[in-house]
């Protein structure tokens, strides 16, 4: 999970609905056409349909590669963050070939179609390397969401903050377990199966579709604490005093964020979580509007003003609720966090 590469990307400005990528190849290359239908989010894991065409052959094989951008912390900023979303092959007929999948939720998706040599019969190949050159693989871009996300994205951000209570229970309960050695040792067996199960949950939540950063800090969060159970030192009061590595010379253990392993920095990373969910909302508003042109639409409102007390939110629903097309840079990058 969350295996990623943290990269600064551009978004797409494309329609809602099914939409042609804009053609990202020199002029002289194999022209390929490709359209994304947009799906239904009501449902967990919906199918995204590519339909795709190029002047080749019946028979040739297309390979299909997609990568997904969500979001991730990097310090105190949210970055994109690419992770695969699934792959496969299509074969032309009548000049078209169709590609589904089942993806995990909205955002934007890059698609990479290459024409392998290899996958080809002989005389599809030699085809291939007249008609395509060097060129063989091709990159398109969709915002794969319809005017019904903002409806869902509220909701949602609600959901974050029942799991971020659950989060931070699970963290008090260890604190509660090592306020003495003899208590930890009667409690650490059931304490750590718990704890595994909600790092589990966490590592699969829905939610990680939606607000991948703040789920995220929850996930990694709960697993440096279940992970680093077993390292747990007490001092010779008795007192909880960290985690010590014995397999580096008992060297102290720190927090994924480099910091002291104490309760009081891993309880503030919990917190902390409301504040990157409230970040991770806005940045739904802006990618919409980027979507639509700026096109301040009803819902966006409503969602906007039912949250405007949220952290994260607060301090820019004001500028989110006037922005024009010709802001939404600016206010993105300072949602971010990204130094100009």
């Amino acid at each position: 999970m969350l295996k990623r590469f943290a990269v600064a990307a551009a978004m797409a400005a494309l329609a809602f609905g099914p939409a042609r990528a804009e053609s990202q190849d020199k002029p002289d290359s194999l022209q390929l056409d490709l359209t994304a239908k947009t799906p239904s989010f009501k449902v967990r894991r919906p199918n995204l349909v590519l339909n795709g065409a190029c002047s080749l052959s019946d028979g040739v094989i297309v390979k299909v590669n997609l990568s997904k951008a969500g979001e991730a912390m990097s310090g105190n900023e949210i970055v994109p963050n690419y992770v695969g979303a699934g792959g496969g092959t299509a074969e032309l007929v009548g000049k078209k070939f169709l590609y589904n999948t089942p993806i995990d939720g909205p955002g934007k998706f890059v698609v990479q179609i290459s024409l392998v040599e290899e996958l080809q019969e002989r005389h599809l190949a030699a085809e291939i390397k007249k008609k395509a050159g060097d060129k063989k693989t091709y990159q398109r871009e969709f915002l794969v969401w319809g005017d019904d996300l903002i409806t869902q994205i509220s909701p949602k951000l609600n959901e974050l903050q029942a799991l971020t209570t659950e989060c931070r229970e699970m963290v008090k309960r260890f604190e509660r377990a090592t306020m003495s050695k003899e208590g930890w040792g009667g409690e650490s067996k059931p304490l750590s199966v718990d704890g595994s199960k909600l790092q589990n949950r966490l590592q699969n939540h829905e939610l990680m579709a939606y607000y991948p950063a703040a789920v995220g800090n929850l996930f990694f969060t709960i697993r440096n604490v279940v992970n680093n159970a077993p390292y747990f030192t007490f001092g010779q009061d008795g007192k909880f005093s960290g985690a010590s590595d014995y397999h580096a010379d008992n060297k102290k253990v720190a927090t994924f964020r480099n910091e002291d392993y104490n309760w009081e920095n891993l309880k503030r990373y919990v917190e902390d979580t409301a504040l990157i969910g409230g970040r991770e909302f806005c940045l739904w508003i802006v990618k919409d509007l980027r979507r639509t042109g700026g096109q301040m639409r009803p819902e966006i409102t409503e969602a906007i003003k039912s949250q405007k007390a949220h952290p994260g939110i607060d301090f820019f629903q004001d500028r989110l609720l006037k922005a024009s097309i010709a802001d939404i840079d600016t206010l993105e990058a300072e949602i971010r966090g990204t130094k100009k």
